[in-house]
């Protein structure tokens, strides 16, 4: 089944695989997470392939900007504000995190498909931390990557006007994400390393989304919606529940050239760390619960290749935070790079 709509971020798929699979860091659930995986493959076709969709998904985000409520602050106006003399504070000054993720659809009728999702992830962190002397310094984490968690669901196909190239369809999708990736990496002193920076959540989670698509050729509209019910991993953390809300609009600017535009909206509620194994409030910002749970909108102009004579195309996203709004201290988003490329058979 040959579709116009294809993909959502990944180009750099080698060299992103090549040092993925090198290194140690990662985000669990993040600002983007799966929201970002379901609505690219949503939005690529791959979960209307008549045989077998696949693509493959390039992220790579960078953090530096820390907010409290809606308003920056510097690094230095944080550890002023939580330093106790005596004791050790560190905050964040810049992270980077990667994910590359794999992405198969396989329909099992006119109605069902299955999608399974597996990410590489890594992640980088610079922090600066103030002793109890009140010396301050700049320090560099070990990096984290390795297999994260992996998510399966099922799609089904509520209403099409046609099965192939239609212009009104509505897709319902429910799944769920296992604890495949780690959550019990440990630093050089053997404190577990921040739970937003281990490879998986240790929990079984619910998943459930659903996509709108509706066209008036050579224009497209879509809306897709996620919500990721989580539970308490099996080291006693639990992230906050995730919504996920994207509207996209993508022109047809040639037969091979697609132009779009989305605003992307993600909502997470507080952690949870119900055994304290991961908090540690009065010495880091990053290992405090309070510091958890934000609202998030964003633009993300696109470009899409669909390659001459193949059901393959390439596609170049950029996300661009327009609003934060943050509980207490925290690195936000300050851009997201976006590659994909999709196949279909």
């Amino acid at each position: 089944m040959k579709k116009k709509n294809v993909v959502k971020f990944s180009a750099g798929v080698v060299l992103g695989l090549a040092t993925l699979m090198t290194s140690l860091q990662a985000q669990a659930l993040g600002e983007c997470g799966l929201s970002c995986c379901l609505a690219g493959a949503n939005s690529s076709g791959v979960t209307l392939a008549e045989n077998f969709g696949l693509a493959v998904m390039y992220e790579y985000s960078d953090m530096e900007t820390i907010l409290n409520g809606t308003n920056e602050v510097s690094p230095d106006a944080v550890i002023d504000a939580n330093w106790m003399s005596g004791m050790m504070y560190s905050v964040p000054t810049k992270m980077t995190m990667e994910k590359l993720s794999f992405i198969g659809a396989k329909p099992l009728n006119e109605r069902w498909s299955l999608i399974g999702i597996a990410p590489l992830l890594r992640n980088n962190m610079d922090m600066r931390m103030r002793n109890g002397a009140g010396m301050t310094m700049n320090m560099t984490m070990e990096e984290i990557a390795g297999l994260g968690d992996v998510t399966v669901l099922a799609f089904y196909t509520a209403y099409t006007d046609a099965p192939i190239k239609p212009t009104e369809r509505l897709t319902f999708g429910f799944g769920i994400k296992a604890p495949t990736g780690k959550n019990d990496e440990r630093s050089a002193n053997g404190n577990l390393v921040h739970a937003m920076m281990q490879l998986g959540s240790g929990s079984w989670d619910g998943l459930l989304t659903m996509n709108y698509m509706r066209a008036y050729y050579p224009i497209v509209f879509q809306a897709n919606a996620f919500y990721h019910l989580t539970t308490e991993g099996d080291e006693g953390y639990e992230f906050g529940d995730q919504f996920g809300l994207d509207l996209i609009a993508r022109y047809s600017a040639t037969n091979y050239v697609n132009l779009g535009m989305e605003l992307n909206m993600i909502k997470t509620q507080k952690d949870e760390d119900h055994d304290g194994q991961y908090s540690r409030p009065t010495m880091s910002m990053v290992d405090n619960t309070d510091y958890t749970g934000l609202t998030s909108i964003s633009l993300s102009p696109s470009i899409q290749y669909r390659i001459p004579d193949t059901t393959g195309s390439v596609e170049l996203k950029y996300q661009h935070p327009v609003y934060q709004d943050v509980n207490g201290y925290q690195q936000v988003l300050d851009g997201r790079w976006l590659v994909t490329g999709s196949v279909a058979w």
